[in-house]
């Protein structure tokens, strides 16, 4: 996966730093057992690195200086000193360990707090703004470019679209300026000092047009194609027919044996940890539900896995005994929105929320019909309504759906079309770069945004 930043490498370096300087220092100060020392630091290094991430401390597409960022913050600075907490409860019980976890505590969340407010006010005050040319004067164009201004932590600045000899689709838009054929690519390039290029053209490019791009963009200056531009800011594929057929045949290229391996391993260990760990909670709700109302604890639902194959998928019955009637079905709407559903059980509602309701889809995972992270598996009705209005999101079907995925954790729980097409376009993009160890981090941070009930 591309990236148009490096103050992500940056901001991890920095943090890795601060957190393994202050855990030393005040593990001296307060003279605590040599033998913990490293054991101490790299469990606290670690935590700490992981927790920021799955808390989106490096999401620099977002970044702000708000107060929900410093919260976030200290969230995950907590959370980085529980395994030493823990390391010292079995070897080392002793009150001054309450004195260092907590003087280390503030030290790291100053330190990082501080480097954050001073990038903030260099990203927003000092660094240089890049200039984008756009060439191209359409929709696509229009599109990048609105992504681009958006997005003001990118620090990025159109300078306007060239046309490409192609009338198709011109914008009419006083937005952004446009520079009319014949231009002087060279020129203008030097003149508006041009740090990025993006080729947002519909059709093809004609030679012409592509003998000045090669003669006219300098060495220093990037070149993206718009699709490009658009997966590096948005984290969602671009979607098109030409995009989705360079989608298939990197899908197909990619295909890997070893990667199925794996991938399958991981799949059985995270369902059998998940399983094993919510097992008195799944237990409890169950019997609770059954005494309620008398109905089934656990029910089964058609989903659509692979390929289009309809299975029996697993669920933890959270709602009364009745008939599913959604109220905005004359709406044009297919589910009921969660918020306002009041067929959900009382008691039940915080269970949705963390998502304990679907943990016996683990055994549709090990049973091999569905995957621990991908395309959410979603109902057969409602794929087949999908299928028919949204274009393309068949494509979704190339691999096995699944429990959570790169969709879940970026838009959460959707119904209406509109917003089922944006999350389409990121389960493309998660089968476009899908990997083994992206997802271990997907799966986490999904776990960890169910338990705050944030995962919805």
């Amino acid at each position: 996966m591309k990236t148009l930043s490096k103050s992500v490498p940056i901001m991890f370096a920095f943090d890795l730093i601060i957190l393994g300087l202050s855990t030393a220092f005040w593990y001296e100060y307060f003279q605590l057992p040599q033998t913990l020392k490293l054991t101490t630091i790299i469990i606290t290094v670690i935590a700490g690195l992981f927790s920021l991430f799955l808390k989106a401390n490096y999401k620099i597409r977002e970044f702000n200086n708000t107060k929900k960022n410093a919260y976030l913050l200290f969230e995950g600075v907590i959370f980085s000193q529980i395994p030493a907490f823990i390391l010292f409860l079995i070897f080392f019980k002793h009150l001054v360990v309450i004195k260092f976890l907590l003087a280390n505590l503030v030290t790291i969340f100053l330190g990082l707090k501080l480097y954050r407010a001073l990038f903030h006010f260099y990203l927003f005050n000092l660094k240089p703004i890049k200039n984008v040319l756009i060439i191209g004067n359409n929709s696509y164009s229009k599109l990048i470019a609105d992504e681009i201004i958006n997005k003001q932590a990118l620090m990025m600045k159109v300078v306007g679209f060239v046309e490409d000899f192609s009338q198709e689709d011109v914008v009419e838009d006083n937005t952004y300026k446009i520079y009319k054929q014949p231009v002087d690519l060279t020129k203008l390039i030097k003149e508006k000092k041009i740090d990025i290029v993006v080729v947002a053209n519909k059709q093809r490019l004609n030679d012409e047009l592509l003998s000045d791009l090669v003669l006219a963009i300098p060495r220093r200056v990037k070149l993206y194609r718009m699709a490009d531009m658009y997966e590096m800011i948005t984290g969602k594929l671009f979607i098109n027919k030409q995009s989705i057929n360079r989608l298939f045949y990197d899908f197909m290229s990619k295909r890997s044996m070893a990667y199925d391996i794996c991938k399958r391993i991981f799949d059985v260990v995270a369902a059998l940890i998940i399983l094993t760990v919510t097992l008195p909670i799944l237990l409890y709700v169950g019997i609770r539900v059954k005494m309620i109302d008398g109905g089934k604890a656990i029910y089964t639902q058609n989903r659509v896995g692979k390929g289009g194959k309809v299975f029996k998928c697993y669920k933890l019955r959270t709602m009364y005994s009745n008939d599913y009637v959604p109220k905005n079905v004359q709406e044009g709407g297919y589910a009921e929105n969660q918020e306002t559903d009041d067929r959900v059980i009382p008691f039940c509602k915080f269970v949705r929320k963390a998502r304990f309701d679907e943990i016996p889809q683990m055994i549709n995972i090990l049973k091999g019909e569905m995957s621990i992270v991908g395309p959410r598996t979603e109902w057969d009705d409602l794929v087949k309504l999908y299928s028919k209005e949204i274009p393309h999101y068949i494509c979704r079907q190339w691999t096995k759906t699944a429990w959570t995925g790169w969709a879940q954790i970026n838009q959460g729980h959707c119904i209406n079309n509109d917003d089922v097409a944006e999350k389409l376009a990121y389960d493309l993009y998660y089968l476009k770069h899908r990997n083994v160890f992206w997802e271990i981090g997907i799966l986490v941070k999904a776990v960890f945004l169910a338990l705050g009930g944030r995962h919805d």
